[in-house]
C-alpha cells in the first residue's frame, strides 16, 4: 500500500517537474529575442544575484542597462521587465484584460489581503472594484480634512512635547492608520490607537520579513509566527464585529426612516455622517457570512494600501525638506496662505476647513509626488500574461514583433522609469517643481498609483491627507524641526520592505 502511494506521489512530482521544464522552455523560445543580464546559472537563473542585494534596485539597474526592456529568470520563473511608457500603457490599459495579477507576489500578505480587491481577478475583481469605487468616490473626501487635521494636531503636540528624538516615520504610520480607521470605520482616535498599533503593525512586520525569508511561514515555534497568528485572529474578530454592528445600525436607521423619522434613531439621536463602510453597505441587500468576510478583507486591504504608502511618502518628503531649508520656507508660506484663517480652530481640535480650501495647496502635493518619484515607494508592479500577446516592433524598438507568452510574469518597472533621465532630467535630484504643474507630466512615465482601470482607488484620499499633514508640519514646526539621523543614513532605503521605507528610521527633534 505504501509503495503504491510513494509511486503515485513520485509520478505526480515528476509530471509536475516535466510540465514546469516544458513551460519554461516554451517561454524562453519567445523571450530569447530580449536581452538578459549576465550571470545566469542553470536552474537558479539570476536568483543568487537577487539574494545578494536589493532586488528592486537590481531590477531597475537591469532595466536601465537595456533601455527599459529585458527579461530574467528567478529559479525557473521568467520575468519580462518593462519600463517604457508605450509598454506600460499596453499592459495597464490597452491590453489590460490579458494581464492578470501575479498572485504569487502577494503570497506573504494574504493574511491581510485575503479575498480583497488586490488579490482578485476577473468577475470577482470587477464586482469588488464597483463596490469600492462607489464607497471611495470623490465626495467621500469631504470626510478627510477634519479627520486628518485632528490627527495631525495630536502628532504635532507629541513632537513639540517630546524630550527625546522621535522616529518621524513611525509617527506617520500611526497618524495614517488613525485617519484610515476613522474614515473607513468611524473609530475614535483612542480606538485606532488601541487596535491598530497592537494588532495590525505586528502582522505587517512579519509579512515583510517573510517576503525574503519565506521559510518563516513554516516555523510555528517562532514567537513572531505565534504573535502574527494571534493578531490576525483578533483583528479579524474585531472587524467582523464592527461590520455586524454597523449592519444592524443601518437596518435600525432604515426602519426609523420608513416610519417617517428624520434619520436619527433612539440609540443614536444625532444623524450620522456616512463613512466608507457605510457606502459599501449601501450597495448591499443582505449581509451574509460570505459578504462579512469580503468586507473584512476589503477593510484590511484599505488599511494596508491606505496607510503604508502615505506614511512612506510623508517620511521621504520630510527627509528632503529637512535637508533643504528653502523648501521648508515655501511650505510654511503656503500653509499660512491656505490655512491662516483656520489655524485657531485647527489648534483647538475642531477644524472646520472646507475641502476646497485644502485643494488650494500646490507645493505640498508637489513635494509628495516628487518623493514618490525619487524614492519609488512602490518600485514595481507584477502581472501575469494570461494568453500570448504579440507586441509590434513600434512599441518595443526591436527589429520585429515580440510575443509575451502565456504564463510569463511581467514586471512594470516603476523605479526604472521614474529614474530615467529621458523623462526626469537629473533624476537623483529632489525637485518638487517637476510636479507643480501636473499638465506637463507624462501620465505613463509617472505611475506611483498605477494608471488604467486597475489604478489605486485611494490615491486622491492619500494625496489629500498627506499634503495637509506635510503643510501643517512645516507650517507650524518647520523652523523648530531638526534631523537627528545623519542625512545620508536617513535617505538610505530599506533593501526589501515594500512600500519602501528608510532602512533605520528617521529621528527628529523639535527645538
Amino acid at each position: 500500500m505504501w509503495l503504491i502511494v510513494a509511486v503515485a506521489i513520485s509520478t505526480l512530482l515528476l509530471a509536475r517537474l516535466a510540465w514546469f521544464i516544458a513551460s519554461g522552455w516554451r517561454i524562453d523560445q519567445h523571450l530569447r529575442v530580449l536581452p538578459s543580464p549576465p550571470g545566469h546559472l542553470p536552474l537558479l537563473g539570476h536568483a543568487l544575484q537577487m539574494m545578494r542585494t536589493s532586488p528592486f534596485r537590481l531590477f531597475a539597474k537591469w532595466g536601465s542597462m537595456y533601455h527599459g526592456l529585458c527579461y530574467f529568470n528567478a529559479a525557473g520563473t521568467r520575468y519580462v521587465y518593462m519600463a517604457t511608457p508605450a509598454l506600460i500603457k499596453r499592459v495597464l490599459l490597452t491590453n489590460v484584460r490579458n494581464y492578470g495579477k501575479d498572485l504569487s507576489s502577494f503570497k506573504q500578505f494574504m493574511c491581510l489581503l485575503g479575498t480583497g480587491l488586490v488579490t482578485s481577478n476577473g468577475d470577482k475583481w470587477r464586482k469588488g472594484r464597483l463596490l469600492l469605487s462607489h464607497a471611495m468616490r470623490i465626495d467621500v473626501l469631504e470626510l478627510i480634512p477634519t479627520v486628518t487635521l485632528k490627527a495631525t494636531e495630536h502628532m504635532l503636540r507629541h513632537l513639540a512635547d517630546a524630550k527625546e528624538p522621535v522616529d518621524i516615520s513611525e509617527e506617520f504610520r500611526h497618524l495614517t492608520l488613525k485617519v484610515i480607521g476613522q474614515s473607513v470605520l468611524s473609530l475614535s482616535a483612542d480606538e485606532c490607537d488601541r487596535i491598530f498599533p497592537r494588532l495590525y503593525l505586528p502582522i505587517a512586520q512579519e509579512c515583510n520579513e517573510r517576503v525574503w525569508a519565506p521559510w518563516r511561514a513554516f516555523m510555528p515555534w517562532l514567537s513572531a509566527w505565534q504573535a502574527q497568528r494571534r493578531c490576525v485572529v483578533e483583528l479579524d474578530a474585531i472587524l467582523v464585529d464592527l461590520i455586524r454592528k454597523r449592519w444592524a445600525l443601518r437596518q435600525e436607521e432604515r426602519q426609523q426612516q420608513a416610519g417617517g423619522g428624520s434619520g436619527a434613531t433612539a440609540s443614536f439621536p444625532h444623524a450620522r455622517r456616512e463613512d466608507i463602510l457605510d457606502r459599501c453597505m449601501s450597495q448591499l441587500t443582505e449581509c451574509t457570512r460570505t459578504i462579512e468576510i469580503q468586507l473584512r478583507d476589503d477593510i484590511k486591504t484599505i488599511l494596508l494600501a491606505g496607510h503604508e504608502t502615505s506614511a512612506a511618502a510623508l517620511t521621504w518628503a520630510t527627509v528632503e525638506v529637512l535637508k533643504n531649508p528653502a523648501l521648508a520656507e515655501r511650505l510654511k508660506a503656503e500653509n499660512t496662505a491656505v490655512f491662516g484663517a483656520y489655524q485657531d480652530t485647527i489648534r483647538n481640535g475642531e477644524p472646520n476647513v472646507p475641502l476646497d480650501v485644502c485643494r488650494q495647496l500646490s507645493f505640498a502635493p508637489a513635494c509628495l509626488r516628487e518623493a514618490l518619484r525619487r524614492y519609488n515607494v512602490v518600485p514595481l508592479v507584477m502581472r501575469e500574461a494570461l494568453a500570448d500577446d504579440e507586441i509590434p516592433a513600434s512599441e518595443t524598438g526591436l527589429s520585429g514583433p515580440l510575443v509575451i507568452p502565456r504564463g510569463a510574469r511581467v514586471a512594470i518597472g516603476i523605479e526604472c522609469i521614474h529614474m530615467d533621465p529621458t523623462y526626469f532630467p537629473d533624476p537623483e535630484r529632489y525637485d518638487p517643481n517637476r510636479f507643480v504643474d501636473m499638465d506637463k507630466v507624462d501620465l505613463w512615465s509617472f505611475i506611483p498609483f498605477i494608471n488604467g482601470p486597475r489604478n489605486c482607488l485611494g490615491q486622491h484620499l492619500s494625496l489629500l491627507e498627506t499634503q495637509m499633514v506635510l503643510s501643517q508640519l512645516f507650517g507650524r514646526l518647520g523652523d523648530r524641526l531638526k534631523l537627528v539621523t545623519p542625512p545620508d543614513v536617513a535617505s538610505t532605503k530599506h533593501p526589501y520592505i515594500v512600500p519602501v521605507v528608510p532602512k533605520d528610521g528617521v529621528f527628529v527633534t523639535c527645538r
